[in-house]
C-alpha cells in the first residue's frame, strides 16, 4: 500500500482532509509539523526564530525522508517542503502525491479565523493575501508536478475515491 502526500499552502487543508482521508482509507494520518515539534522539541514558530529557517528545512527533509519506512500513511506535509532539497522527488518516488488548491483570498481568511501565529513564513506580513499569492506563484512549479491537484473544498471521501484504486 502507497503512502499519500498532501501537498499545499499553509491552511489549505492538509492536516483536516488528511486526517478524514486516512479514516476512510484505514491509514495512518501523520502530520510532518507535529513529528517535527516533537523531534525538536520546540514549536515551528520557535525554530524559525532560534535556528533560522535553513535549519528548519534540514530537518523538515529529513523527518520526510524518514517517513518511508511506514506504511499507509496519509502525510500532511509542511507547505513548502517540497520546494526544498529533492523533496518533491522523494515525495512522488515513494507515493501518491495530492496538492490542495485554494485560492489565497480563502487561505487569508482561514489563516485570520485560526488565531494562531504558527504559519513563522507568514507573520508579520502586511498584506496577508499578497503574502500568500507571492508564495503560491514561487511554490507552484513544485505542486504542479503532483499526481494530483484537488481543490480546496474537496470532500475526503471524493478524494479517496480517486486515490484508492492506485493503493
Amino acid at each position: 500500500m502507497k503512502n499519500i502526500f498532501l501537498i499545499g499552502l499553509p491552511s489549505s487543508g492538509k492536516s483536516t482532509l488528511g486526517k478524514k482521508l486516512a479514516r476512510i482509507l484505514d491509514y495512518r494520518f501523520v502530520d510532518m509539523d507535529k513529528l517535527i515539534e516533537k523531534d525538536q522539541h520546540m514549536t515551528i514558530h520557535e525554530i524559525f526564530t532560534q535556528k533560522g529557517e535553513p535549519y528548519f528545512r534540514e530537518v523538515e527533509s529529513r523527518i520526510l525522508k524518514n517517513t518511508i519506512e511506514n506504511r499507509r500513511v496519509v502525510i500532511a506535509t509542511g507547505g513548502g517542503a517540497p520546494c526544498f532539497f529533492d523533496n518533491m522527488d522523494f515525495i512522488k518516488k515513494n507515493g501518491i502525491s495530492i496538492f490542495l488548491d485554494v485560492h489565497h483570498v480563502e487561505l487569508a481568511k482561514r489563516i485570520q479565523n485560526h488565531g494562531k501565529d504558527d504559519r513563522p513564513l507568514l507573520s508579520g506580513a502586511a498584506s496577508l493575501e499578497k503574502e500568500l499569492e507571492q508564495k503560491y506563484q514561487q511554490r507552484l512549479p513544485y505542486y504542479s508536478q503532483a499526481d494530483y491537484t484537488i481543490s480546496g473544498d474537496s470532500e475526503a471521501s471524493q478524494l479517496a475515491a480517486i486515490v484508492r484504486p492506485l493503493l
